[in-house]
């Protein structure tokens, strides 16, 4: 994530931010649309599969080469990118749109901001069975009558900081092409009152938070073949 690793395992980083509800972007979806055309052509129009109402749904905006996205309906906006260089020029792209967006529709209070990072670690059994401790810096403790050989798992934790909250979700699960992967999930965010302009603010401090924890939870051995990129 934050070092600049040869071979990370993220695969996918959304910034979103959730305000009041406001009905003038519904009807005026084209404005921003007509100041992201050139960058994200490509309109993906909610499918009416779901019982919740239609504004509430997010429009999707991608690149041609579809690894970045945004999306947005009347009380929330996100940022994504499947190719994440680094923060810095993370956190540049995520703060020029959501800043446009804002300022477009006049959103001065927001009630969410939450940064996500999604990683994916290929991994390799032995003797059938997943060595969580060759890749994480995590276990269970459990009672001696249950036998720590893991065939897969999951957990999900939330944790506070201070006045936000870390959620974090790690799984083993097959993948497409027949391999299988650690995902490694967080997401760091701030709810109450909070205020456009400090937006980015809030964002530096989650990364930072996300970074601590990122680097902490990965594995010695893993972190040396991240930066192998072998």
């Amino acid at each position: 994530m934050a070092k600049r690793y040869k071979n990370p395992p993220i695969v996918q980083a959304v910034v979103e931010i959730k305000f009041p509800a406001e009905l003038s972007i519904e009807c005026r979806k084209d404005e921003y649309y007509e100041k992201i055309r050139k960058d994200f052509p490509n309109i993906l129009v909610p499918v009416i599969d779901r019982p919740d109402p239609y504004p509430l749904r997010n429009y999707k905006f991608e690149t041609m080469d579809k690894f970045r996205m945004i999306t947005f309906s009347i009380n929330r906006f996100s940022y994504h990118t499947k190719r994440y260089v680094d923060f810095k020029e993370f956190s540049t792209m995520a703060i020029k749109y959501s800043k446009m967006f804002c300022d477009l529709y006049k959103i001065s209070s927001l009630k969410r901001i939450g940064l996500r990072y999604i990683n994916h670690i290929n991994i390799t059994r032995q003797n059938g069975l997943i060595p969580i401790d060759k890749y994480l810096n995590f276990g269970y403790k459990l009672p001696e009558s249950i036998p720590s050989n893991f065939d897969l798992f999951q957990s999900i934790l939330l944790s506070k900081f201070d006045d936000a909250k870390l959620r974090i979700l790690i799984n083993s699960e097959p993948t497409q092409a027949g391999g299988e992967i650690i995902v490694l999930d967080f997401d760091f965010s701030y709810e109450g009152e909070l205020v456009t302009d400090d937006y980015a603010d809030y964002l530096n401090k989650s990364h930072g938070y996300t970074k601590c924890v990122f680097e902490d939870i990965i594995s010695s051995e893993y972190k040396k073949f991240m930066k192998k990129g072998e």
